[in-house]
């Protein structure tokens, strides 16, 4: 954590400083500021959790500067130092929300105190920030929710993921096994976790699967990734034999979730379809399989709104598979790069080969027919795959579905709402409600969600002009009154301070 301490006075300034170095505090950075002015200068390249400033200072004082940083929003927790005659300093103080307030000369136990009370609060705020973070990109990663239509900025990704290496690990679940449980892949014994600096997991019920987004400060190799998850499992009792695990290739951007996904995702159904193995890495030879599958996911959506038949399928399918890896000549390269998007594709709507075709079937898919031309074997599968879609659709009109929908969030939107959760009410794929409410509404659930909250938000700020902000977001779904924030800016495009003015101005 950062701290940034403000006194005027050098000799006490650095005895400040060097009293909370020594003491070991949460507070591992700390830049010291000769006064106001000196601090609203350094502020420009150093964000800090804390502001610890004393009152009085020449130029501008310790509340003005207070303030100013709250205008401009470069910090949020300050403690002040104040003297004996200044108890009515401390008390304006209190109106800017000012933590604590520590009398002159600094008591050493009482500062420490003050700054491992508060340091534990931040650590908590930002385990909050942290799980709904995690739970964003969860509908990202899983569920294709724009990054832009989410609430996540690039230095929260940053904040997240700081080190150099990012990878995507997908434990997929068979149905004779429990989902892997995060209990197991968490704590900092773990064979992953010890390969890894930080580690995230978030799991889908529907897809039956556990993802653990791993950053590290070093690439790891396909070695200690393999001798890690066979330790996870203990091979030797054969615990890990309803599972299949694939993993990303390393990359050092964290930007990219949703691509590393799609590769940890063709590494794992190359170990379910083309590999005796349980564990496997992202072939190099695959790269860039999330274009290719985002071409298939465009001609199936296309095919099956415009219900083209098997002719115009076959015809189709020499067009499009110049984009996947291989070529005529080499038809099983070609086949086995097609089948795992196909594979990608059913496991991202909630289904599998052997739904389809049956297990048998589904082991026959993948053998390769050296008897016929590549583009007939494909297109065939194909003009499979959208009749049983089209058969299969679900009964219910989607106005009805959407109905179904928003009268959930309108009485649950005050709780922790989510795409998994919507799904579980409605009985239905978060990537069909996803694409649903794109389809029928032009925005995402996620952006309904949160115009819902808002706007219910604006009502009460009409409506109760002096509550506080932090109850009017937990009223409204937000735990976290930063994430309220955050929400609301980027929405409305100005802070809820601001639009209550605003609003009160009329």
């Amino acid at each position: 954590m950062r701290l940034m301490v403000v006194d005027d006075e050098p000799i006490i300034l650095n005895g400040i400083i060097r009293m909370i170095e020594k003491a070991h505090t949460p507070f591992i950075e700390i830049v010291g500021a000769a006064d106001g002015i000196d601090a609203m200068n350094k502020l420009a390249t150093f964000q800090p959790d804390l502001i610890l400033t004393d009152i009085h200072m020449p130029e501008m004082d310790g509340l003005t500067l207070i303030k100013e940083i709250q205008s401009l929003n470069l910090c949020s927790r300050f403690v002040i130092l104040t003297g004996y005659g200044d108890f009515a300093y401390a008390r304006q103080a209190l109106r800017y929300q000012v933590i604590d307030y520590l009398l002159k000369p600094i008591n050493k136990d009482e500062l420490i105190n003050v700054l491992f009370r508060i340091g534990r609060t931040i650590q908590e705020e930002q385990k909050q920030i942290i799980d709904h973070d995690l739970l964003l990109l969860k509908e990202h990663i899983l569920f294709n929710t724009q990054l832009e239509d989410l609430p996540v900025k690039p230095e929260q990704l940053q904040t997240l993921l700081p080190d150099p290496y990012t990878t995507i690990i997908v434990f997929q679940a068979n149905e004779s096994v429990p989902i892997l449980t995060a209990d197991r892949l968490a704590g900092t014994e773990t064979p992953l976790a010890r390969i890894f600096q930080i580690t995230y997991i978030v799991q889908s019920r529907f897809l039956r699967q556990t993802i653990m987004i791993a950053n590290s400060v070093h690439c790891p190799t396909d070695e200690d990734l393999q001798l890690a998850c066979d330790e996870l499992f203990d091979t030797e009792r054969k615990q890990g034999s309803g599972y299949c695990i694939g993993v990303s290739i390393k990359k050092n951007e964290s930007a990219h979730l949703r691509d590393l996904y799609i590769e940890a995702m063709a590494a794992m159904l190359f170990n379910r379809y083309f590999s005796s193995n349980r564990f496997n890495c992202y072939q190099p030879e695959s790269e860039n399989i999330h274009h290719h599958f985002e071409h298939l996911v465009q001609y199936m959506e296309c095919s099956i709104d415009k219900q083209f038949n098997r002719e115009q399928i076959e015809k189709d399918v020499q067009s499009i598979l110049p984009h996947f890896p291989g070529n005529t000549e080499c038809n099983n390269k070609l086949r086995e790069q097609f089948l795992i998007c196909i594979g990608v594709y059913l496991q991202s709507v909630g289904l599998t080969p052997e739904t389809i075709w049956g297990e048998h079937a589904a082991t026959k898919l993948f053998v390769s027919n050296n008897t016929l031309p590549a583009y007939i074997q494909i297109s065939e599968i194909i003009a499979q795959l959208i009749q049983y879609t089209r058969s299969t659709d679900h009964n219910q009109p989607n106005l009805l579905t959407i109905d179904k929908i928003v009268a959930f969030v309108e009485q649950n939107y005050k709780q922790d709402l989510s795409l998994d959760a919507v799904a579980d009410h409605v009985q239905m794929h978060p990537n069909y409600i996803s694409m649903l409410f794109r389809k029928e509404m032009g925005l995402t659930f996620l952006h309904y969600l949160h115009t819902f909250r808002l706007t219910k938000a604006k009502q009460i700020m009409q409506e109760n002009p002096e509550w506080p902000i932090n109850t009017i977001a937990e009223l409204v779904g937000y735990e976290n009154p930063r994430h309220f924030f955050k929400v609301f800016k980027k929405f409305e495009n100005i802070t809820p301070g601001q639009y209550r003015l605003e609003s009160s101005s009329f």
